[in-house]
């Protein structure tokens, strides 16, 4: 598990805080539960952010930066910008630790 737990933090280390679970998934050869896990590690050792966020590839299917866990779409917003441009908000809500996300 050592082996596995270093390559995923090589792997968030180097790429960024945009993620696709699948993604991960397919290049280092691992399964959902063991990355979920792997993350679960990593967010406890301050190396998954909040700046990272997560998502399962499929179309408004966020994971919770906190617990893993997916985060389901709870509505969408306008919003006008400074420059008066408008714009969607779109929020996300944790299922299990109800954590709101804005994106």
């Amino acid at each position: 598990m050592d082996s596995v737990y270093e390559k995923v933090k090589l792997f968030i280390e180097d790429n960024g805080d945009h993620y696709y679970l699948c993604e991960i998934e397919d290049i280092l050869d691992i399964d959902e539960e063991t990355l979920l896990e792997i993350l679960r590690e990593l967010k406890k050792d301050n190396i998954v952010t909040e700046d990272h966020y997560f998502e399962t590839g499929c179309l408004n299917n966020k994971i919770c930066a906190d617990c893993f866990e997916p985060m389901e779409h709870e509505d969408t917003k306008l919003e006008e910008t400074p420059e008066g441009n408008i714009q969607y908000k779109y929020i996300y809500r944790c299922h299990k630790c109800f954590k709101k996300e804005y994106y």
